[in-house]
């Protein structure tokens, strides 16, 4: 049986609070976002040793549309042919259809422009919220989610693969900021919500007591 604990569902209520507020004050073009955004950025977007910024990019470019299909592909492939097809289901849903579809519709009905800077790769539609960071949330998330219940006997094995895949999250959102494509709130607004689809989902398949 999969269970979602209180915990997990406060910190999902609390990214749900988080997204609307920074949704408010994009749509609104609130002076206390620009102001955040403009600190943020100048922390992140200092220089770095040229092989550093390369490693940069190329964790950007691994969060890109055509990776993230390719080893979506391949974990949904693993999945069936383990039988595990509520759990192939449940990463197909977050992928493909939040990630994919849903934050494009997002992004076109906020429409915010990208950061006028100098950028280190291209990127072309709007801003918000980051279609990496909301990706990378639901892939790597959901990657999370069937690894722990799979070691669920294993308790040390499961933080640490949980923690691991966390800080990887938080990497590819980082270098979008640095890269000069996005604000870090829209950074923020792709984590905050790819969390909360990321619990609907799990909830939503697992409601009966079925495990992914």
């Amino acid at each position: 049986m999969t269970t979602i604990s209180q915990t997990r569902w406060r910190f999902t209520w609390a990214a749900g609070i988080l997204f609307l507020i920074d949704l408010f004050g994009v749509v609104f073009q609130q002076s206390w976002l620009k102001a955040f955004d403009q600190l943020i950025i100048g922390w992140i977007r200092q220089p770095l040793p040229t092989g550093l910024t390369h490693a940069i990019i190329w964790i950007t470019h691994s969060g890109n549309p055509k990776p993230v299909t390719w080893v979506t592909l391949l974990l949904l492939a693993a999945l069936v042919i383990l039988r595990r097809y509520r759990g192939a289901l449940f990463l197909a849903v977050n992928v493909l259809v939040w990630a994919g579809i849903g934050n494009s519709v997002i992004k076109h009905l906020v429409q915010r422009p990208r950061p006028t800077v100098d950028r280190l790769v291209s990127a072309s539609s709007y801003s918000f919220p980051s279609g990496h960071s909301i990706t990378a949330m639901l892939l790597w998330g959901s990657l999370i989610v069937l690894l722990g219940w799979s070691l669920r006997q294993h308790k040390n094995s499961r933080w640490v693969v949980t923690l691991l895949l966390s800080i990887w999250i938080v990497i590819i959102g980082l270098t979008r900021i640095y890269v000069g494509v996005h604000y870090p709130t829209d950074v923020i607004g792709g984590w905050s919500l790819g969390f909360v689809l990321l619990t609907l989902t799990q909830w939503f398949l697992t409601r009966y007591g079925d495990a992914l």
